[in-house]
């Protein structure tokens, strides 16, 4: 009986010795498992955030001419941001200017002005007084399009088409890509940016971006789940 009851001992022994190793390693998986999704979850982020800047920059900049709609200094590219256009309607109203409008959002008088062209093919620029819809207004029906009437300041008599547009501001600060309406910056992506090697520059008649990440998902071998670093140009109309 006392040698069974040693030799259940040490299988209990065994046993618990068999658990821990088992917990153990299981917990060295899971460990394993985490920093892999970790990365993963980080370098699809970046991978992200790279395309948003690269979206934003290209859709912004290719309406515009360069000096002209935007220029780039001191690290910032200010610009004409283009919301949508209008074409004058045949008919016009008493008041404003007739036109049939379709943007990426609504015209707004707090803050749009208007680059119009005129029928001697020069252009002008005005500031969206007013904004009103043109339920009277007999203009050529056109997927998208709307009617509205449009109070100029200066008003331009003869424009047959305008641009309108909000004055911004992009620029890469504080580890995030930013956007600015008046005077504040708004981040449009998280601050995971290495500033010391993240920048916009002028570039010809367009603009250079570098992108340089803090991470990117590197793992143990320091190899990264995709490259942290980044450099494109983004062009203008040429």
């Amino acid at each position: 009986m006392t040698g069974r009851g040693g030799f259940m001992a040490a299988e209990a022994v065994v046993a618990a010795t068999l658990l821990l190793l088992v917990i153990q390693a299981a917990w060295s998986v899971a460990a394993v498992q985490g920093a892999a999704a970790v990365r993963v979850v980080e370098g699809a982020r970046m991978l992200d955030e790279t395309r948003l800047v690269g979206h934003v920059l290209g859709l912004e900049l290719r309406p515009g001419l360069a000096g002209r709609d935007w220029s780039a200094s001191a690290g910032e590219v200010r610009l004409r941001a283009f919301r949508g256009l209008g074409f004058a309607c045949p008919s016009q109203p008493a008041a404003g200017w007739g036109v049939s409008v379709s943007g990426h959002r609504n015209a707004d008088s707090n803050k749009d002005s208007v680059l119009v062209l005129t029928a001697g093919g020069a252009w002008r620029t005005a500031a969206l007084a007013r904004r009103t819809r043109g339920r009277n207004l007999n203009c050529p029906a056109a997927a998208g399009f709307a009617p509205e009437v449009w109070r100029l300041d200066p008003a331009v008599p003869d424009g047959v088409a305008g641009l309108y547009f909000e004055r911004g501001a992009y620029r890469l600060s504080d580890g995030a890509f930013r956007y600015r309406r008046g005077s504040r910056w708004q981040p449009l992506t998280t601050a995971g940016l290495a500033m010391d090697s993240t920048g916009l520059s002028a570039d010809g008649t367009g603009v250079g971006v570098r992108l340089e990440w803090k991470s990117g998902g590197r793992s143990r071998s320091g190899r990264g789940v995709v490259p942290t670093s980044r450099r494109w140009t983004v062009w203008g109309r040429r």
